[in-house]
């Protein structure tokens, strides 16, 4: 028994009596997965903004082509010129989606947002092919039966005629995660 001097025994102290280290190798790995895990959910919760960015600005561009197609379906549908490629006699959605971003239609230029190489229009959004993205769609609605009160959507396929009288349209984009996102439906 040790006498009581006040001086109480250190609860750390090792066997030669000094003082046990306070930060052990347990508490450096510790640390060091902690860092870890904290980079990794920055990067995530970046790359989750910079993708969801991307639809944002992909579903504001298929808003525009809403409105644009909204605005000239009233000369496509009479005797005006909407657009060169998307009217007139045996003109076609391949047409006139060509016409939608050359040089001279109202989207010039423009690409896919998510990736500069994925394709700009597509028929699907599809995860089996990286390449659909971002892309923009085009849908051709027919009635359902057996009232044709709602519409059925489905690809408009490049060899659409566009001079066949009015069409039920919707625009969809393909977001974040292969996800369909529709923008809006419109008459042209």
């Amino acid at each position: 028994m040790q006498p009581t001097t006040g001086a109480h025994a250190h609860a750390d102290a090792g066997r030669d009596g000094k003082p046990a280290p306070y930060f052990h190798a347990g508490d450096a790995f510790f640390v060091l997965i902690a860092i870890l895990v904290t980079l990794l959910v920055v990067k995530v919760g970046y790359e989750t903004l910079h993708e969801g960015l991307n639809t944002e600005a992909t579903k504001a561009r298929g808003e525009a082509m809403v409105t644009w197609f909204s605005t000239h379906a009233p000369a496509h549908a009479g005797d005006g010129e909407a657009l060169p490629g998307c009217d007139g006699e045996g003109t076609t959605w391949a047409g006139c989606r060509d016409a939608l971003v050359a040089d001279g239609g109202p989207f010039p230029g423009i690409t896919n947002i998510a990736k500069a190489d994925n394709k700009l229009f597509s028929s699907s959004c599809d995860r089996t092919d990286g390449s659909t993205l971002g892309a923009i769609m085009l849908e051709k609605g027919s009635p359902k039966p057996p009232d044709g009160a709602s519409l059925a959507y489905a690809p408009l396929p490049d060899d659409e005629p566009f001079d066949k009288g009015t069409l039920d349209l919707r625009i969809s984009v393909c977001g974040r995660g292969f996800s369909v996102i529709h923008v809006g439906e419109f008459k042209f």
